[in-house]
């Protein structure tokens, strides 16, 4: 990897790493994976190039590959990135391997939750378990983000692909989808029908999303203020934030960021 790779899980069968990129736009580069790969940003942005299919990847779509698996890699925003990698080897790998040729899958919100419960792990057996709940629960949802029966345009996808990286670099802001069309340079009823038929969500709710994830990587610095992690994330009020976390993860923010301070 180009990036500095800090070990949490090794083992004969599992390697599990979070890196960190410092961020600045670089000339797209090739990689070729060699195992079976699960990428899982928590911070950040990139693009992946597979062939003549693009993928933006953010902190709500896991980056899958399979031995072999050629592809370009650029990072379009000066944010920093920082995220996770997978590698599965053995008879791990072969129970894992995917279902389907997508080469991205959506992070639900179990998969998000055990995501972060193994990156607080304290004990290598703990943190090794949740890799692997992790990794199953991956496999289990198998689920490419949603496409319309229709065929899409490349127009539609170029589009849908610019609203993302548009999101992905600004959704701690107050967004519009006057605001999010406009530096798209379309109209907002174009913009919010064309990502709703690419991707099979609203705006509103991928930009939700990415807060949430986002939120979840905050919760440990919260030093018991959620408000200051609500604003910061771009949520209108605490009880906004609660709410909606509460919705996606099944529980309040205060219980994971208690969590945190009683294992610390």
């Amino acid at each position: 990897m180009p990036c500095p790779l800090r070990l949490l899980v090794t083992t004969p069968e599992l390697l599990v790493g979070e890196w960190t990129c410092a961020g600045g736009q670089r000339a797209p580069w090739r990689e070729q994976a060699r195992y079976h790969e699960l990428d899982l940003l928590q911070t950040g942005l990139h693009l992946r190039t597979h062939g003549r299919l693009r993928s933006v990847v953010d902190s709500t779509l896991a980056a899958l590959n399979t031995p072999g698996n050629e592809y370009w890699m650029e990072a379009p925003t000066e944010r920093p990135q920082r995220g996770t990698l997978v590698l599965l080897r053995g008879i791990t790998a072969e129970q894992w391997a995917p279902r389907s040729t997508a080469h991205t899958r959506r992070v639900s919100a179990n998969a998000a939750h055990l995501h972060i419960q193994m990156l607080r792990a304290e004990a290598p057996l703990a943190r090794e378990e949740a890799a692997l709940a992790l990794v199953h629960q991956l496999h289990a949802e198998d689920c490419a983000p949603p496409r319309c029966p229709r065929a899409i345009s490349p127009a539609w996808r170029r589009l849908a692909e610019e609203l993302q990286h548009v999101m992905a670099t600004c959704f701690t802001k107050r967004l519009t989808v006057s605001a999010l069309a406009a530096s798209t340079r379309t109209s907002p009823f174009h913009a919010s029908r064309v990502f709703r038929a690419v991707t099979g969500e609203t705006m509103h709710a991928h930009i939700t999303r990415l807060r949430l994830r986002a939120a979840l990587f905050e919760l440990e610095h919260a030093a018991g203020n959620l408000t200051d992690v609500a604003l910061a994330m771009g949520f209108s009020s605490h009880s906004h934030f609660t709410q909606a976390f509460r919705r996606e993860f099944g529980c309040p923010p205060s219980v994971l960021a208690t969590r945190r301070a009683n294992a610390s």
